[in-house]
């Protein structure tokens, strides 16, 4: 049982930040305590928020920022996601929790789309599960941190992409993180309410994870926060650098941020526990390593994919040109 000082001190959350902190040190983090920015509150106030470590990972042109949310929670709380899929509706391919962004050089990501390796399931929505009942607050304050700073951190890429503050052009990642000592739950497939009344142990109906991916979708505050401060940067900006400096799918800025704040502000969130052995972030630092530095089994993966691509879409053309040759086609 713990004494009252240490269930202080962890409830505090301090010690999974100083923790944490060292393993991304340890693995070549440059790591620090809290990133801040500024936000209305409800009062329309502007005060400051931060989340809890910001640490960047810089491999060759490849300048990876961690954006860290840490949540310590006592034994036995589980956090619960509903499945998700990659592709469909939404979109969503497997790499997009990286939000590379190579939109002001000429150098451009080349693992995006239909990527063979996937970092972890993918999920849409979460609750968590305490002893007591369920806290459907603690999630969403998580998402809340990370995702009204993800504006500003695009803007310290522009201005880094645009003036090249790192005297070479790099490639800027990132990636939002919810570490946590909860225990991690994706309701299987087609679970169903009958099913979760039936089962007799939560396992019996979701699967324990790692790590988990979760679709983000901007909300309408979260949209006009984005575009203020798009504005906000516009304002101040040389715009004819910038428009020099774009590499995108549009030469209209005002479009190109529109898109950033509807779409990729953030894209998807990563969800980590925190054990021993740090597995999920370990999970983390391999998926990194093989877009940074593909392997010679990922390359391959890729040219195959590329050539089933292509054959798919020879075969479709082949297709097309059978039917439009066809009387009264």
């Amino acid at each position: 049982m713990p004494k009252p000082w240490q269930q202080a001190l962890l409830s505090s959350g301090l010690p999974l930040e100083n923790d944490l902190r060292g393993y991304l040190e340890e693995k070549g983090c440059i790591a620090s305590f809290e990133y801040s920015y500024l936000k209305p509150d409800e009062h329309t106030i502007e005060r400051e928020f931060s989340y809890d470590l910001d640490a960047s990972y810089i491999k060759g042109l490849h300048f990876i920022d961690l954006m860290v949310e840490c949540k310590y929670r006592y034994p036995g709380t589980k956090w619960i996601f509903t499945p998700g899929e990659y592709g469909g509706p939404g979109e969503l391919y497997p790499n997009d929790f990286m939000h590379p962004f190579d939109h002001f050089i000429k150098g451009k990501f080349q693992f995006g789309g239909n990527f063979p390796r996937q970092l972890a399931p993918v999920c849409s929505k979460a609750v968590e599960l305490l002893p007591d009942g369920a806290n459907e607050k603690s999630i969403a304050q998580a998402l809340h941190q990370l995702s009204y700073a993800f504006a500003p951190k695009l803007i310290s890429a522009i201005d880094h992409q645009v003036n090249r503050w790192l005297v070479h052009d790099h490639i800027f990642y990132n990636v939002p993180i919810v570490a946590t000592t909860a225990q991690l739950f994706r309701l299987r497939d087609g679970m169903r309410i009958q099913q979760i009344r039936e089962a007799k142990e939560l396992e019996e109906v979701a699967s324990v994870e790692s790590c988990l991916i979760m679709n983000y979708t901007p909300g309408a505050e979260l949209h006009r926060y984005n575009i203020n401060n798009f504005n906000s940067f516009l304002a101040r900006s040389d715009q004819k650098k910038l428009l020099s400096s774009l590499h995108s799918f549009t030469t209209d800025l005002s479009h190109f941020f529109s898109v950033l704040a509807n779409n990729y502000c953030p894209r998807a969130v990563v969800f980590v526990t925190v054990d021993e052995a740090q597995s999920g972030f370990e999970k983390l630092f391999q998926y990194i390593g093989e877009l940074v530095n593909p392997s010679a089994d990922l390359l391959a993966e890729l040219a195959d994919q590329q050539r089933n691509f292509e054959e798919l879409l020879a075969t479709f053309q082949k297709d097309r040109q059978k039917m439009s040759k066809k009387p009264g086609a």
